[in-house]
């Protein structure tokens, strides 16, 4: 099938021939385009291809991440719902994403970053000048505008009612402000903030976040949290929990809301102890046996009274990883003569077990790769710390860091949605490090970009972004 497409770039519209067929190597559909020129005549399809050889260059920018980032954000509507929301600070809002995406460092080389890039041209009239963004972040942290942001956002990723994850990370930082305060960072005590990021299952996407002081334990905030979703019109009946928030008020908050969870049970609580005790020396029968990938699993499922309600426990045992963990037990503790035999017996026992809870009965090949996807949640916890720099927090005032935190969601937004499209054949830094190296010439009313290459066209071929040749003003 052949078609014409055409684009407005500045004052211009260009018109290219697209033709799809069948790519045998790859048994997908491709697309091939040929760039027709300048759209003359629209009806009579006329068009024609200028050159500028008399026109002085002004000068050559990176082109092809900036651009690609706009192409797709305009594709998929993010850019539309951004305008919707943000109206005249939209183009602020977005050169600052972009620069996220393309060169995630710290905000006060955005304006030497700007001046080099193709954005510039994409969004004329911003001043990335540190004392704007700072002026930036505070309007962006008002919670008028944020409420505004995510009543037309969340609706828009929870039609499936297919769950949502709730998880927490710390953010360590020497900010002297009243949020920043000493609390628990895995094994160590560390000055932190407190970061809560709410994922919905079934697409992987950032729906909602919050953000509290760093000796506020996540325990103490599954309610208020549930009732701001609630108020966003967020009303799923499934939630996936790290064992951070398992306690029984939560529990029983849970039951009353009529929402069903499914959690790991913390190795301090009481009914740990009395499962592993119970379950642990019979566990290892041929009829507990299941497959999770290429791992093998004993699953014992067991009924139990949670808090006054009616629960079901998983006590899961990981033959390899208590292999590795009763040899270690056994190296440290040989000559133990301070513990009694009753308490090296039970710490031996629950080598190699974790123990899952849930509100209703799920199938004992199905309930361990449910609570794994609980790591959808870490795993953006990884591209918010990693791919695009969270951390170091470089922000000193809390209106700011509030406006900061909340343009390093939305960035977020851009960076999964451009991951899912590319699934697991591209990262999203190489793509956008790839595509840097193509460059732009800026003349006075046009711009031409460069020739791309073989990985730059496939690139955009797969993404169904149009490449284009030259570009109005």
């Amino acid at each position: 099938m052949v078609f014409i497409r055409y684009k407005t770039f500045g004052k211009q519209e260009y018109a290219y021939q697209i033709k799809s067929y069948w790519d045998s190597k790859t048994q997908k559909p491709k697309q091939k385009t040929v760039y027709l020129g300048v759209v003359v005549d629209k009806s009579k399809k006329i068009f024609e291809k200028r050159l500028l050889l008399a026109k002085p260059e002004k000068l050559i920018l990176d082109f092809g991440d900036s651009y690609f980032i706009k192409e797709y954000l305009e594709k998929i509507k993010f850019s539309e719902l951004i305008e919707k929301v943000f109206e005249d600070k939209k183009d602020f809002l977005l050169s600052l994403i972009n620069y996220r995406l393309c060169y995630p460092s710290a905000m006060r080389f955005s304006k030497t970053w700007f001046e080099g890039n193709y954005a510039k041209i994409c969004y004329p009239s911003v001043d990335l000048s540190s004392q704007r963004i700072s002026d930036f972040f505070k309007v962006l942290g008002e919670e008028d505008l944020q409420r505004k942001f995510f009543k037309q956002y969340i609706p828009m990723y929870t039609a499936s009612h297919e769950g949502i994850i709730i998880d927490g990370t710390s953010l360590p930082n020497q900010i002297h402000m009243p949020l920043t305060q000493w609390g628990l960072n895995g094994e160590e005590i560390d000055k932190q903030i407190r970061f809560l990021l709410v994922v919905d299952k079934k697409s992987s996407m950032p729906l909602f976040f919050r953000y509290f002081s760093g000796n506020i334990v996540d325990v103490s905030t599954l309610k208020n949290t549930i009732n701001e979703l609630q108020k966003f019109g967020i009303k799923e009946n499934y939630v996936y929990l790290d064992a951070g928030f398992f306690s029984e008020e939560n529990i029983l908050e849970l039951y009353g809301q009529e929402i069903n969870f499914l959690t790991r049970l913390p190795s301090i609580r009481t009914i740990h102890k009395e499962l592993i005790i119970s379950e642990a020396k019979n566990i290892e029968r041929y009829e507990n046996i299941t497959k999770y990938g290429k791992r093998g699993l004993f699953i014992k499922q067991k009924k139990i009274n949670l808090f006054g309600k009616d629960a079901f426990a998983y006590i899961v045992l990981d033959p390899e990883r208590k292999g590795r963990e009763t040899k270690n037990f056994i190296l440290q503790n040989i000559k133990n003569k301070e513990n009694s035999v009753e308490e090296l017996e039970y710490e031996m026992a629950k080598r190699g077990i974790m123990i899952l809870i849930s509100s209703f009965d799920i199938k004992n090949e199905e309930v361990v790769p449910a609570y794994y996807i609980r790591q959808t949640a870490e795993k953006l916890f990884g591209f918010s710390k990693d791919d695009l720099n969270l951390l170091p927090l470089r922000i000193h005032s809390e209106e700011a860091l509030r406006g900061f935190l909340f343009m390093q969601f939305l960035t977020l937004i851009a960076f999964v949605h451009i991951k899912n499209k590319l699934e697991k054949e591209h990262n999203v830094e190489d793509i956008l490090l790839t595509l840097r190296n193509l460059k732009c010439k800026v003349y006075d009313n046009e711009i031409m970009v460069c020739e791309p290459n073989r990985q730059q066209k496939d690139i955009m071929d797969k993404l169904n972004i149009l490449m284009p040749k030259k570009l109005g003003i």
